[in-house]
C-alpha cells in the first residue's frame, strides 16, 4: 500500500506524545516514509520535549500491541499496587485480581538517588532515534502560508524562530497539529473553519512529600467520589517524593480545588503534613479535557491531532486516544496523501465513530456511578462490602474489583471492559 500523492515533508507542530506517536507509527510502516519535522519549542539540544506536569501514570504494559516498547524499567519511579476508593467516611482498598501494577513516570527528566531518570518523551524518542531523516527543531512557529495563496508549488510554508531569536523557513507538503497555539487557532479557523471540541474543566498540581521516608498510604491510588457538587472526583496519584492532586468537574477551578481539600478532613488524612505551602513550582495548572469532537479538523494539506480534534476517553485517558489517532492519521497519509476526502474517511470519521461510541459507553458508567450509585447511602454502602467480600474469593470471581481496574488503567475500551462485566455477573 503506498500512498497516491508524493509526499516528501511532513510538519509536525508539537513535540509532546502525540508527534512522537505519530512519527513512530509512520518510521515503523512506512518502508519509503518521507522526512519528518517536529517543531516545539520546548526541545533541548537533545531534542526533548519538557511539560508543566512532573509526574503521570500509566498501565505497565501499556503500548506494546501498538508498535511502540513497553514501559522500561528505566523510566518508571513507582509502582500503585493498590487502588482505594473514598466515599465519605468510608473507604475500601483493593489490588488487581491480575497482578497488574500502575507506573508512574516522569513528564519531565528529574534526578533521584544520584541518577537521571528519562522521561516518557526521552524512551520513545530514544526507541525511534535509529530511523533517519526525523528532524527534532526547537522552533517557535509564528504563521504558516498555505498553497495557492503566499506558498507556492503546494507547499505549505512554515515560519517560526528559534532561541536566539533568528527566523526560518521550512516547506512541507502537508502539516500536522498536535498543539495549537492561539494564532494558528485562528488561522484555521478562517482557513478551514476548524472548531475546537467542548471540554470539561479540572485541575491538577503536585505536592513534595517528606523528604528520605516513604508512608505506605502513598502506595496506594486514592480516588475520592465527592459528587453532585462543584467537583465530581478527586484523585490522589502518588510518586517516590511527590504526589500529584488530581480533580474533575465544572467547578475543578484552582481555588475552589484548594478550598475544597483544605476543608475535606477525609482527604485531609491522606494528605501530607502541610501540603499547602509545599506545592512543586510549575505543576499547577487546569485542564481542559475534551468530551467531543472538533469541527472541520481536516482539509487538504491540515491533520489536527490529539485533544483539540477529539474528547479522550473519559476515565481511561488520553493515552490510548493519542495511540489509535496516530495510527489511523498514519495510515490515511500513507494511502491517500493529504487529500481532504482520505483523511475525513481515513482518520477523522473512522476515529470520530470509535470514540463517539466508547464515550458514550464511559459516560452513561461515570454519570450512573456519580449521580446514582453512589450518592444513595444504601448502594454505596453494598459496593464497600462487595468490594471487601471480594478479597475473600479467587481472582477469577472478582468481578467487580476487575471491573473496578479495567476502568481506571485503561488497558481496553469502556465496551471491551462492560462485556466482560456483564459476562461475569450472568455466570
Amino acid at each position: 500500500m503506498s500512498s497516491s500523492v508524493a509526499i516528501e515533508k511532513i510538519g509536525i507542530i508539537g513535540g509532546g506524545i502525540g508527534g512522537l506517536f505519530l512519527t513512530s507509527y509512520i518510521v515503523q510502516n512506512w518502508p519509503d516514509y518521507p522526512d519528518i519535522y517536529l517543531f516545539d519549542p520546548r526541545f533541548d539540544e537533545r531534542g526533548e520535549a519538557r511539560t508543566s506536569r512532573t509526574s503521570g501514570f500509566v498501565y505497565q504494559g501499556w503500548a506494546g500491541s501498538y508498535g511502540i516498547p513497553h514501559v522500561d524499567p528505566s523510566i518508571v519511579v513507582h509502582k500503585i499496587y493498590t487502588i482505594t476508593f473514598h466515599k465519605g467516611s468510608k473507604s475500601v482498598e483493593i489490588s488487581d485480581p491480575l497482578g497488574r501494577k500502575i507506573c508512574i513516570i516522569n513528564r519531565n527528566p528529574v534526578w533521584m538517588n544520584g541518577r537521571l531518570i528519562p522521561s516518557i518523551y526521552q524512551h520513545i524518542r530514544t526507541y525511534i532515534s535509529k530511523y533517519e531523516r526525523i528532524h527534532f527543531l526547537p522552533f517557535r512557529v509564528n504563521d504558516i502560508y498555505f498553497p495557492h495563496g503566499q506558498g507556492s508549488n503546494g507547499n505549505f510554508k512554515i515560519l517560526c524562530n528559534d532561541y536566539d531569536g533568528k527566523k526560518h523557513q521550512i516547506d512541507v507538503n502537508g502539516v500536522v497539529f498536535t498543539t495549537l497555539p492561539s494564532k494558528i487557532k485562528e488561522i484555521l479557523s478562517k482557513k478551514i473553519g476548524y472548531r475546537p471540541p467542548k471540554t470539561w474543566p479540572g485541575a491538577v498540581f503536585d505536592v513534595y512529600l517528606k523528604k528520605e521516608e516513604w508512608l505506605p498510604k502513598y502506595q496506594t491510588l486514592h480516588k475520592f467520589f465527592v459528587g453532585g457538587g462543584k467537583i465530581h472526583t478527586i484523585d490522589l496519584i502518588p510518586k517516590r517524593d511527590t504526589l500529584t492532586i488530581m480533580a474533575l468537574g465544572k467547578g475543578a477551578t484552582m481555588p475552589v480545588l484548594y478550598e475544597h481539600i483544605d476543608k475535606n478532613p477525609d482527604i485531609q488524612r491522606c494528605l501530607p503534613e502541610h501540603w499547602r505551602t509545599r506545592i512543586v513550582e510549575g505543576s499547577a495548572g487546569t485542564l481542559n479535557i475534551p468530551v467531543t469532537s472538533a469541527k472541520n479538523a481536516v482539509s487538504d494539506g491540515i491533520a489536527c491531532l490529539g485533544g483539540h480534534v477529539f474528547g479522550a476517553l473519559l476515565i481511561n485517558g488520553g493515552l490510548y486516544t493519542n495511540l489509535w489517532a496516530a495510527e489511523f492519521l498514519a495510515k490515511a497519509i500513507k494511502k491517500r496523501g493529504f487529500h481532504k476526502k482520505g483523511l475525513e474517511r481515513l482518520y477523522f470519521a473512522k476515529l470520530k465513530k470509535i470514540l463517539c461510541f466508547q464515550n458514550l459507553i464511559g459516560k452513561t458508567i461515570y454519570m450512573l456511578t456519580d449521580s446514582f450509585l453512589l450518592p444513595s447511602t444504601i448502594i454505596s454502602y453494598f459496593l464497600f462490602r462487595k468490594f471487601v467480600k471480594e478479597k475473600e474469593l479467587a481472582p477469577e470471581k472478582r468481578i467487580l474489583t476487575r471491573f473496578a481496574w479495567d476502568l481506571l488503567i485503561g488497558e481496553e475500551s469502556f465496551s471491551q471492559v462492560l462485556i466482560r462485566f456483564l459476562r461475569g455477573l450472568s455466570i
